[in-house]
């Protein structure tokens, strides 16, 4: 799932999505769906307002994939990635991303949890100091010279790594 998030990522070469979260995060969703990042039977969805009655989490993360539950059926179950989106985000507002991140994968167990910076270089992976440093993975996209250019830090044995 990593590299497809990369490529979907990269696809974003227009300068004016730089300029807003909502701008970003709609052209995102749609290279997500276009490159297939979703598994069978799941969805790419945005925005979807979590109830803490029935999610155990009162949050709207900005993108998720997973398979809608049935009437009934386990929330728990079948939920793949949650992504936090932010708008050059410095490291108070990535903070508390990175804390909603971390409920959410409490609450539902989500797979993965994307933190993306947009129009910046800096992640902040290495202010991370949550409980799932084996979920997290922290993205920076800005554009350089009218190329996209992504930056992914993860952590990998407790040491952060860049590719």
């Amino acid at each position: 799932m990593i590299p497809t998030i990369i490529q979907a990522l990269r696809a974003i070469s227009h300068p004016r999505f730089f300029e807003t979260e909502r701008g970003f995060q709609g052209e995102f969703l749609a290279n997500l769906k276009t490159l297939g990042a979703a598994p069978p039977n799941a969805i790419v969805e945005e925005e979807h307002q979590k109830k803490l009655r029935i999610h155990g989490i009162a949050r709207r993360p900005d993108i998720i994939i997973h398979v809608p539950t049935p009437p009934g059926g386990d929330r728990k179950r079948d939920n793949f990635a949650v992504f936090a989106l932010k708008l050059a985000a410095g490291p108070a507002a990535a903070a508390k991303d990175f804390a909603a991140l971390d409920a959410m994968i409490v609450a539902l167990h989500y797979r993965v949890a994307a933190f993306v910076n947009i129009a910046a270089r800096d992640t902040h992976a290495d202010r991370y100091n949550g409980q799932f440093r084996d979920r997290l993975h922290f993205f920076g996209v800005a554009q350089v010279n009218n190329e996209t250019r992504v930056r992914y830090q993860f952590y990998q044995d407790g040491a952060l790594v860049e590719e």
